[in-house]
């Protein structure tokens, strides 16, 4: 079984990539491979509009994102990482589901057999999660996988600060536990 995450953060270490961590860590714990990507690493394109995936089925933009919407393909399970931004997902996540309207265009039979974690962080307490829900919930119904949760922190602003927070670290270890164990029943 493989298992992806994928990290919108921009900080590695930071609060989103530490519960990234501990949710492949729980994934590993029960067999399975694990692969990490940092959607940070590198400066890709958005989306040009150009609508050539209509025809190729495949994004037409040959970079990083490209390599892991590949590993996506053999995944059993993706985790997809943002933090909060004005409300929404950082930039370095849009670009990467804007980049899927590849998939959107095939119109892929799928049967959604597959599962996705969302999880993010965000600074104020008060944080509304709604719109990032529903963005994520679109783009895993479209890469053919089944939302299985989200796991959402708010009031966590400076780097490290999840490290106070053991119950999260255990609750995202716990749910990639869980991704591996389900799938394989």
């Amino acid at each position: 079984m493989l298992v992806i995450g994928i990290s919108g953060s921009p900080r590695k270490n930071g609060n989103t990539d530490l519960l990234l961590d501990a949710v492949l860590e729980g994934s590993a714990s029960n067999g399975a491979e694990v692969k990490k990507f940092y959607l940070s690493d590198s400066v890709c394109s958005g989306c040009l509009g150009c609508g050539r995936c209509a025809d190729t089925g495949s994004c037409n933009i040959d970079d990083y994102i490209s390599e892991i919407y590949d590993c996506i393909g053999r995944a059993d399970a993706v985790i997809l990482t943002s933090p909060i931004y004005f409300e929404s997902i950082s930039s370095w996540m849009k670009t990467f589901i804007d980049r899927g309207q590849f998939l959107w265009s095939n119109n892929l039979d799928q049967s959604h057999s597959k599962k996705g974690l969302f999880i993010s962080v965000a600074a104020r307490l008060n944080t509304d999660f709604v719109c990032v829900e529903k963005t994520i919930r679109i783009f895993f119904k479209t890469l053919g996988f089944h939302q299985e949760k989200s796991l959402l922190f708010p009031g966590f602003e400076e780097p490290g600060s999840i490290l106070d927070a053991p119950f999260a670290l255990e609750e995202a270890r716990e749910a990639g536990r869980k991704l591996v164990v389900e799938r394989s029943h």
